[in-house]
């Protein structure tokens, strides 16, 4: 026991010069049972440039065991990337947190000692319930337009447009009123800036006076305005009306390459979108729709996905009922098509004439029908 105390006496100094060197260091703590992969990343996720850096790395232990650390000025946005591109998302500021849960249900994780990762996990199972209702609805209508019941099929569209009003309402009222300023920058950048643009404004407003001494904010506040003012550089760098659409190449979900020139010929909707882009579900019953409608009047679309996870991607096709030509590199927002056509926000697509140059851009709803019934005469 002497000895025992002997060397604490002399630890404790060791330990507390090792806290001051990184205040600012945070430790998470994982047992994910099942696992299948050996090594875990912890990323940082930037919440105004969008882009991710690895922290740290672990190996995994037979028990699904795992410790990394890290460390930011202010609270952040985090992620444990798992094999197989499975994520937990983290909200994180000076914390020692517990992760624990099953692989075969990891949406179910437990996360304790964080406050702000426990509201971000709230919030992701909030959102999946309204995804999960917004699926039925579409198989549902779905049905209906198989069986020519228009009668029910017009009291569901009005059903699936409350659901998508519900869950839009529900990520403003979240990001308005978190106390935790990467959640609320995080959840408020699902929403469809084109369309929620009234709200994001009044966001952008409050944010300073909500968070007074954030950088974070401080530099997101900055980059929403010099956007929506048209001062951004990458505002001016992609393809216009009238310019001619640049090359795209990928595969579907299969293998299968496939090109845009490929389609040279025919007037092509270049449709972005992804599997967990949630105002992109939204648009897809208004795109396959026109689609029904043009197909046989020269007439193709092609889906460019900015999805990282195949099976998920091939997925959201079948459930959404996608017919045309699906293709991906599954590099997510690193997407090669998505920088060549400076796509930042989806969904986005771009109406491409017979000879290959862009004629309309982000058409949605009846603007793309109405658009298609002008030029497929």
């Amino acid at each position: 026991m002497k000895v025992k105390h002997l060397l604490s006496f002399f630890l404790l100094p060791l330990l507390f010069t090792a806290c001051k060197k990184d205040k600012n260091k945070f430790l998470v703590v994982g047992e994910i049972s099942n696992m299948p992969g050996k090594s875990v990343l912890l990323e940082e996720m930037d919440l105004v440039s969008n882009e991710i850096k690895v922290l740290d790395s672990a190996s995994v232990d037979n028990k699904g065991h795992f410790e990394l650390s890290g460390s930011g000025a202010e609270p952040g946005l985090y992620r444990l990337h798992f094999a197989g591109n499975q994520f937990i998302l983290l909200s994180v500021f000076k914390e020692n947190i517990k992760i624990s849960g099953d692989w075969n249900a990891l949406e179910n994780y437990a996360v304790s000692g964080s406050p702000a990762s426990e509201s971000l996990k709230g919030f992701f199972a909030n959102v999946r319930r309204h995804i999960t209702d917004i699926q039925t609805m579409t198989l549902i209508m779905d049905s209906m337009r198989v069986r020519g019941n228009d009668s029910l099929l017009q009291k569901a569209s009005v059903d699936m447009g409350n659901i998508n009003l519900q869950l839009t309402q529900y990520i403003e009222h979240y990001a308005d009123t978190t106390t935790f300023i990467p959640n609320a920058l995080f959840s408020v950048q699902i929403l469809n800036p084109s369309v929620e643009k009234p709200f994001l404004d009044g966001f952008a407003t409050s944010l300073p006076k909500r968070f007074p001494n954030s950088q974070t904010v401080k530099n997101f506040v900055a980059r929403y305005n010099k956007g929506i003012t048209g001062g951004a550089e990458e505002n001016e760098s992609g393809p216009t009306d009238g310019a001619m659409a640049p090359e795209i190449a990928a595969s579907t979900p299969d293998g299968k390459a496939v090109t845009l020139s490929s389609f040279k010929g025919k007037y092509v909707l270049v449709d972005f979108w992804a599997s967990w882009c949630n105002p992109c579900r939204k648009e897809n019953p208004n795109v396959v729709a026109a689609y029904k409608m043009f197909k046989d009047k020269n007439f193709a679309i092609l889906g460019v996905s900015l999805d990282q996870d195949k099976e998920k991607w091939k997925m959201a096709i079948a459930q959404d009922g996608l017919e045309w030509t699906q293709i991906s590199d599954l590099k997510g927002w690193e997407s090669l098509a998505a920088r060549d056509y400076n796509v930042n926000s989806i969904p986005a697509n771009f109406l491409v004439d017979p000879t290959g140059k862009i004629i309309a851009h982000d058409l949605r709803g009846p603007d793309l029908e109405n658009m298609l019934q002008e030029v497929l005469k």
